[in-house]
C-alpha cells in the first residue's frame, strides 16, 4: 500500500492523507487507513479498469476488537467502472481505528484501484 501525506492543510491546520493501491488482475484488493492518528473520512475512490457488478464494501475496523466493527457503505457497481463516496455526516477514526475498502475481483483480466482520503485532525 502506498501512503501519500500531502503535507497541506485541508483549511484548519490538518494534514490530508491518501492511503492507495492497486490489485493485481481478478485479485480483490483491500486498503486501510494506518491507525495511529485521529482521522476524519473525506473520501474513498474506486476504479475498475473495466466495467464489472460487483459490492464493494467500506468498513470501520475498531480498535476496541471485531464486535465494534461497523460496515459503514457498500457500493453496488452494476457494468459500471468508477464509485465515489463521501460520507453524509462528519466520520472520525479514531486513533486506533482504520478506515478498510475492499473491492472483490472484478474478472479475467480486470484491475481495481483504491484510494481513500482522510484527513489528520
Amino acid at each position: 500500500m502506498t501512503i501519500k501525506d500531502s503535507g497541506l492543510s485541508a483549511g484548519r491546520g490538518c494534514r490530508v492523507i491518501r492511503d492507495y493501491d492497486v490489485s493485481v488482475a481478478n485479485t480483490a484488493k483491500t486498503v486501510s487507513t494506518v491507525a495511529g492518528e485521529t482521522r476524519r473520512i473525506v473520501s474513498v475512490t474506486v476504479t475498475y479498469s473495466a466495467p464489472v457488478t460487483v459490492n464493494v464494501d467500506i468498513t470501520v475496523n475498531s480498535g476496541a476488537g471485531a464486535a465494534y466493527d461497523n460496515l459503514v457503505q457498500t457500493i453496488a457497481l452494476s457494468g459500471a467502472r468508477w464509485a465515489y463516496w463521501t460520507p453524509n455526516k462528519k466520520t472520525i477514526l479514531l486513533d486506533d481505528d482504520a478506515l478498510d475498502v475492499l473491492a472483490p475481483a472484478g474478472g479475467a483480466g480486470i484491475t481495481s484501484a483504491i484510494a481513500i482520503v482522510t484527513e489528520v485532525l
